[in-house]
């Protein structure tokens, strides 16, 4: 799902160079997390795409936040009070600063395929361009 919302930001705040911002809710995944962030941020990166990753954890106890450690333009956050996927997509939303947002879920379909992401932000790009 991509989403264009409006962003603003405080005066004086420089605006980012961000085009994706991905948030990427999860509780208890295991591997799938970096093998699944890992493939989405070659395949932007590899598309040049300017993007940063939100992984948001939802009272993981399997440690896999600490397996992004390293992965280029990925934020972790694992803040007690986010306690279900609702949440953790509020927040990822609200820290997002780039012109499109998406989210994957992992947790339910650990085999994501990034290139269907990718897809999703072209054809995006797309209908804005479109005339109507």
């Amino acid at each position: 799902m991509i989403a264009s919302p409006p962003v603003v930001f405080p005066s004086g705040t420089p605006c980012p160079t961000v085009e994706f911002s991905v948030v990427v809710p999860f509780r208890n995944p295991g591997s799938a997390l970096r093998h699944t962030v890992q493939r989405i941020t070659e395949v932007l990166y590899a598309q040049n795409v300017s993007f940063q990753i939100i992984a948001v954890a939802t009272e993981s106890t399997d440690g896999s936040e600490y397996t992004l450690a390293g992965l280029h333009g990925t934020w972790v956050s694992s803040d007690p009070d986010i306690r279900d996927r609702g949440a953790a997509l509020e927040y990822g939303f609200a820290s997002a600063v780039g012109a499109w947002i998406g989210f994957i879920d992992v947790d339910i379909d650990a085999d994501v395929d990034p290139y269907e992401l990718v897809e999703c932000l072209h054809r995006a790009r797309e209908a804005m361009h479109s005339p109507s």
